[in-house]
């Protein structure tokens, strides 16, 4: 598996807020949202309002042990109504050998927000997360730090990027919920020697990778904000995957529908989605088979091309600046 999700953010009741000393908060809360909502399958986001006296104050959620300790990163979706510039949320994980309040439990991150009223995609790394902490998340602990503010989250969830499952996965959950005649219709990626699917059913086939030098970018991020600075990352290499989508049916109504239903799916360019990343897909003439837009045999077949990156590559951190002292020297001219 290469995605477990955190916190879907679908019951705010399971969040409590606490103020400094540990009390009960009325400065900071947070509610529902099922209308402005991220990604996620629950249809729902949580909404946190922060009065302007909510600095330090704290919302926890405790979660059934969730063992993390094979993915990279995490992975959420915020909206807020202005921009960090100072940041304004800090979140923590814990479990139960470190909770969130121990000493040695560092691992912090600050939420950026670049765009107001936008939902964005926050990406953070966990290769400095402590083992005990991520072989078994039992807290989620966000903080206000520079209060007011309304912001939106959506989906917490811990990835582990694999490039070719991943596509597979974002092209299986655009097709999937067809159906033809009433009946569901099967959408599934195979190889090609597994059996392939009976009727009604797209029948999914990776045939080619290539690289997409195209798409290639000496770009630098910066990301992994915390309280001593941040990182920079390297955008992973850029690849093309081609996919073959053959309608399996009965006869010419049934292989028509299908066909149908999927150009429905799939724009001639269009963008699929898997845990937040964003793919660019498109549809695609093959050349050099036995005709162009077609493969050998009698059955139509759609082609479609997905482009993918290899995982970011972590670079050194970003320390923050806090003093610069510049001093000179007057030279005596004769």
């Amino acid at each position: 598996m290469s995605a477990r999700v955190l916190e879907p953010m679908g019951d705010a009741a399971q969040w409590a807020a606490s103020s400094p000393d540990g009390s009960p908060s009325g400065e900071l809360s947070i509610s529902d949202e099922p209308v402005t909502v991220g990604y996620g399958a629950d249809g729902r986001a949580g909404r946190i309002t922060a009065s302007p006296n909510a600095n330090g104050h704290l919302l926890r959620r405790a979660l059934t042990a969730v063992d993390i300790g094979g993915c990279t990163e995490l992975r959420l979706s915020v909206r807020a109504d202005r921009r960090t510039g100072p940041f304004f949320l800090e979140l923590r994980l814990g479990s139960a050998a470190m909770p969130v309040q121990d000493p040695a439990n560092t691992w912090h991150r600050l939420l950026p927000v670049h765009k107001p009223h936008t939902w964005e995609t926050v990406r953070l790394s966990l290769d400095d997360l402590a083992p005990t902490v991520a072989n078994g998340v039992t807290q989620l602990q966000l903080r206000c730090l520079d209060a007011p503010f309304t912001a939106y989250l959506d989906d917490i969830t811990a990835v582990l990027p694999q490039m070719l499952a991943d596509a597979d996965r974002a092209l299986e959950a655009r097709l999937a919920g067809i159906t033809v005649a009433g009946g569901p219709v099967t959408a599934r990626v195979r190889a090609p020697g597994q059996t392939e699917p009976t009727a009604p059913a797209l029948d999914i086939v990776h045939f080619d990778l290539r690289h997409a030098p195209e798409r290639a970018r000496d770009q630098r991020l910066v990301r992994d904000f915390t309280e001593g600075g941040a990182r920079e990352v390297s955008l992973g290499d850029p690849y093309d995957l081609d996919y073959a989508l053959t309608p399996v049916a009965a006869d010419r109504a049934g292989q028509a529908a299908l066909l149908e239903a999927a150009l429905e799916r799939l724009r001639p360019y269009d963008e699929l989605t898997v845990d937040g990343e964003r793919l660019p897909g498109e549809q695609i003439w093959i050349v050099g088979r036995d005709r162009i837009g077609g493969a050998a045999g009698d059955v139509p077949v759609l082609f479609y091309r997905v482009g993918v990156r290899r995982p970011a590559v972590l670079g050194q951190p970003v320390r923050q600046v806090s003093d610069v002292r510049l001093t000179t020297e007057h030279l005596e001219t004769a």
